[in-house]
């Protein structure tokens, strides 16, 4: 059996203008340099995401990385209504199901927040399984998705990764996925992900199934 492991946010869904807008409110009422434009994010997001955030300007003195990450995640979940799918993903999740590929969501987030944003994109149909942190203390999504890959006696050369980001490039190549797409519309911009050396495409009708 062939499966697709998909990244969620950046990947499947345009959430990178929401991001950067909550990140220069939560600036903003900080009293720190704003106005970053979404150029800018996607040339210097990058992981871990703690060293993003310092080159924001954060020093996390007056206040923890965790309590500034809680209050982008309020803002973030009340707000995620605004996100809409990516371009071309129901055409190329459609065309992978034809060909025989079951999918698979691999994400960091949290497992309930994750169902719930994804049945209120209308895509749950989609996906075999929605793969979430059961536990925000509890393991990576790469742990996660060794797991479950073992219960369900999955060959990850038999898979193919799509992510967003570097991060997820690690990712496939912790699973031991050969076949990694890395889509620049997402949180990391071309040149970002083409300096690291992976598949980089512009659109989802470049993927090759």
């Amino acid at each position: 059996m062939k499966y697709i492991v998909w990244d969620f946010n950046g990947t499947i869904i345009d959430d990178a203008s929401l991001c950067l807008s909550i990140e220069n409110y939560m600036l903003k009422e900080r009293n720190m340099k704003t106005d970053y434009s979404l150029a800018w994010y996607k040339d210097n997001f990058c992981f871990p995401v703690y060293d993003y955030y310092l080159k924001l300007g954060y020093t996390f003195t007056d206040e923890t990385y965790d309590e500034m990450a809680d209050e982008f995640n309020l803002l973030y979940n009340q707000r995620f209504h605004e996100c809409k799918l990516h371009e071309g993903f129901i055409e190329t999740i459609q065309k992978a199901i034809d060909k025989g590929y079951k999918n698979i969501i691999l994400s960091a987030s949290h497992k309930e927040n994750l169902i719930r944003q994804v049945d209120s994109l209308g895509i749950t149909q989609y996906f075999e399984e929605l793969i979430g942190i059961d536990d925000y203390l509890a393991g990576s999504k790469t742990y996660h998705a060794k797991k479950w890959f073992a219960q369900n006696a999955i060959d990850p050369r038999d898979c193919i990764l799509i992510g967003d980001s570097t991060h997820d490039a690690d990712t496939a190549k912790a699973l031991g996925i050969e076949k990694c797409f890395l889509v620049s519309f997402g949180h990391q911009s071309h040149k970002v992900l083409k300096d690291y050396g992976d598949l980089v495409v512009d659109s989802f009708e470049e993927i090759e199934l």
